[in-house]
């Protein structure tokens, strides 16, 4: 018995090691995917852009989750995790250092073409990374491990512009005073030498992390012998996507992060300084989740903040002016946990199927592309019809939380 419990001992405190270090993986992985965002009207004005070619930044970059998914979920398959990760990791670094000549360069085609390599490299980071925190410990407390992580996530996300600004401003050696009173147009012409910067320091930091990637051992978690928890009705009931939870969850996930960057572009385009309020409160949403998710089930919080989220978004659209923006900000509070919690309630009970399982979930986070164009077409009406579309998507996620997510589990021998 003291042997045994030595030995859990050890585990918890391996799994521990691992977990602080995706604590970094995920901090810097959340710094650098805004930055495009954040450096958006820097890079229109350096590249010449037209609002149609702007929107290509977007498109490609969740594009590409769509087509990597599923090689990556293989990658992790053939490869294992470390290796897949590191590969995911190193593969954001080249992107990162391409995204930084172009710009230096002056040449859109070379930028989109870093950015394509860059997504691919989170794509295979979201599939690895987020399925290697929810397997690693009791399924139970999956989501509260997840939504810890996407907590340091959304960190990343919520620093970025103020890591961003500082360098571009040290880089031009003007005080805040001078900027502030400085036009736009001029201020963009200032910054354009050194707004590859950014990027080339984040490739530097991203080099040191994968060496402590490579040296730390990350133990493999074998899933190919997991028999999954689902009730097995028919002889076909073989493949990935004939599992409910997960077909219906990558529904889920398409609709959240559809839902979340239509409104956030909403914010950036009528009321930019609620944006790092919005992304600030999904960070708090997310540490104090974690918390709750250990004694809260996901389905429950899943399907309790998305009814939140719904009736916002439909108290925004019966408000107007600076109320109505206010609404639509808090709403980032209660997007917080919907995306860990969601994923784990994806792959819950797939064992061996897991990895497919994962990959076909990032891939269905294609919504950030497709949800948002349509959202902005419809706001050509008004943006009171543009907004349906968030209440019918959240309104698929309460369910899905509430009963979608629910699956006839076989029984126990």
């Amino acid at each position: 018995m003291e042997t045994l419990g030595l030995k859990e001992q050890l585990v918890k405190r391996s799994n521990k090691k691992v977990l602080s270090i995706f604590v970094v993986l995920f901090f810097m992985w959340g710094l650098l995917t805004v930055m495009n965002e954040v450096l958006d009207k820097h890079l229109s004005y350096i590249f010449d852009l037209t609002y149609s070619l702007s929107t290509l930044i977007g498109l490609t970059f969740f594009s590409t989750y769509f087509i990597v998914s599923i090689p990556a979920g293989k990658l992790f398959n053939d490869l294992g995790f470390k290796k897949g990760i590191f590969i995911g990791w190193t593969a954001a670094i080249t992107g990162c250092l391409v995204m930084s000549l172009a710009i230096h360069l002056i040449n859109y085609n070379i930028f989109l073409l870093g950015l394509i390599v860059l997504a691919g490299g989170f794509t295979i980071l979201q599939v690895g990374a987020n399925l290697y925190v929810v397997i690693l410990g009791s399924r139970k407390t999956a989501a509260s491990r997840l939504t810890l992580m996407q907590a340091f996530n959304s960190l990343g996300t919520f620093v970025a512009p103020f890591f961003a600004y500082q360098i571009l401003w040290r880089s031009v050696g003007v005080s805040d005073v001078v900027i502030d009173q400085m036009p736009a147009e001029n201020l963009f012409a200032m910054e354009a030498s050194f707004v590859h910067i950014p990027y080339l320091i984040l490739a530097g930091l991203m080099v040191l992390f994968a060496i402590v990637l490579k040296v730390n051992k990350i133990p493999h978690i074998d899933t190919s012998n997991i028999e999954p928890l689902n009730k097995i009705t028919s002889l076909r009931r073989r493949h990935v996507l004939h599992f409910s939870q997960l077909r219906l969850g990558a529904f889920a996930i398409f609709a959240y992060v559809g839902a979340e960057v239509a409104l956030a572009t909403y914010l950036f385009d009528f009321a930019q300084n609620k944006v790092a309020w919005y992304w600030g409160l999904a960070m708090f949403g997310r540490f104090v989740g974690a918390y709750i998710l250990v004694k809260v089930k996901p389905g429950k919080a899943v399907g309790f903040c998305a009814i939140m989220a719904c009736t916002f978004v439909v108290l925004s659209i019966l408000t107007s002016g600076e109320v109505s923006i206010w609404i639509i900000t808090l709403i980032g509070l209660f997007n917080s946990i919907l995306f860990p919690s969601i994923f784990a309630l994806g792959i819950n009970g797939l064992g061996k199927y897991a990895e497919e399982g994962a990959a076909v979930l990032v891939m269905f986070i294609v919504g950030g592309a497709v949800i948002p164009f349509m959202v902005r077409n419809f706001s050509y009406v008004n943006y009171e019809v543009a907004f349906i579309i968030p209440v019918i998507c959240y309104f698929y996620i309460a369910l899905y939380g509430l009963k979608l997510s629910k699956y006839e589990k076989q029984e126990s021998k």
